[in-house]
């Protein structure tokens, strides 16, 4: 059966066109929908990354401040560890006013000093040997070496003295009083000589060096240090008089 179509023909046509533009802009606003979609979620997900980095940023800032804050507590404890240090080393075991008296009171008879320097000097010892009581004993460990140090440091006042006396005899008279004083160690002679004192006058003129004994703080709070005699004498070596 045929279909007798009565349209004209131009009417088909436009009608066709039509159809195909309204199919071509849906298809444009599919895609544009598509592509808005797409900007949108690139465009959340950039705000989430800058949120993000933000609080990463302020969490960096916040560790830096921390940061800053800690190393200046570590400065301020080192500053305070650094006065104590200091304070310790201007701490005296024993008064200078009083090793002074000793120095002085240790003189004989027209014998005078002239220089008295003291100076602080660390020095390295044998360490001490564990001491054990009897019956006990350290294992003996085989490959292992003793972690035990075999020397340590420790800080020594030493005493230089410049003097003037009239003979050798009162040089040594010195000497031994300041041996015999539980405060000093290791009393030495540096040089003993002639000196002009004045015109017609000759004197002898001497150095001395000497230490401070570690135990000195000890000494002078249990009393043995103020109560220790001093020879008032000596007598001259053997050829001399």
């Amino acid at each position: 059966m045929q279909v007798m179509n009565f349209l004209p023909k131009d009417f088909t046509e436009r009608r066709g066109r039509r159809r195909a533009n309204l199919l071509c802009l849906g298809l444009i606003g599919v895609a544009l929908l598509a592509l808005a979609g797409v900007c949108a979620l690139h465009v959340i997900r950039v705000f989430g990354a800058s949120r993000l980095r933000a609080v990463v940023e302020q969490q960096y800032r916040e560790a830096g401040r921390q940061i800053e804050q800690l190393k200046e507590l570590e400065g301020r404890k080192a500053g305070l560890v650094r006065k104590v240090e200091l304070s310790a080393d201007l701490l005296e075991r024993v008064p200078r006013s009083h090793i002074l008296a000793r120095l002085t009171n240790a003189l004989p008879s027209d014998t005078s000093l002239q220089v008295l320097v003291m100076s602080s000097v660390d020095v390295e010892v044998p360490a001490p040997k564990p001491t054990t009581t009897k019956g006990d004993s350290a294992p003996v460990l085989k490959g292992r070496k003793s972690k035990r140090p075999e020397k340590i440091r420790r800080r020594e006042i030493q005493f230089r003295v410049d003097g003037l006396a009239v003979t050798d005899v009162q040089v040594a008279e010195y000497i031994a009083r300041l041996t015999a004083d539980p405060l000093f160690e290791e009393v030495n002679l540096k040089f003993s000589e002639e000196f002009p004192y004045e015109p017609g006058v000759t004197m002898r003129r001497f150095e001395l060096t000497f230490r401070l004994s570690l135990e000195a703080q000890k000494l002078l709070a249990s009393g043995d240090g103020v109560k220790a005699a001093l020879p008032t004498s000596a007598s001259p070596p053997k050829g001399e008089s």
